[in-house]
């Protein structure tokens, strides 16, 4: 069993923009994400959670790349599952004057 890789980029069917995934925000970026879910060793799908992680990277796209690694770590370390393949829709940011940057992420099957 392994992780299933998530797409984020348009030409891997990702609906985010280029130029989006290509900012620089301020650092670091509290990134979340709501109703995670993968499966374990039986394929069977495990408890959905949510889960926020401070990143600091230099771009969008490798903060979440970044985030990505961190949700899959999680779930082998806590569930002892594995993300399934998901695509990027889009990006919910947070006030731009707000103290701490955040981004809501939402996937699609």
């Amino acid at each position: 069993m392994q992780h299933q890789p998530w797409r984020w980029l348009p030409s891997e069917g990702g609906l985010v923009s280029s130029d989006t995934l290509a900012l620089r925000p301020v650092d670091p970026v509290l990134y979340s994400m709501r109703d995670v879910w993968g499966f374990d060793l039986d394929d069977l799908p495990i408890e959905p959670f949510d889960i926020e992680v401070r990143i600091t990277a230099p771009s969008v796209l490798e903060g979440l790349q970044l985030f990505e690694r961190a949700v899959a770590d999680y779930m082998a370390d806590h569930f002892d599952a594995f993300n399934r393949s998901l695509v990027l829709e889009r990006l919910q940011w947070n006030d731009p004057f707000a103290e701490q940057p955040c981004c809501e992420i939402f996937m699609a099957d």
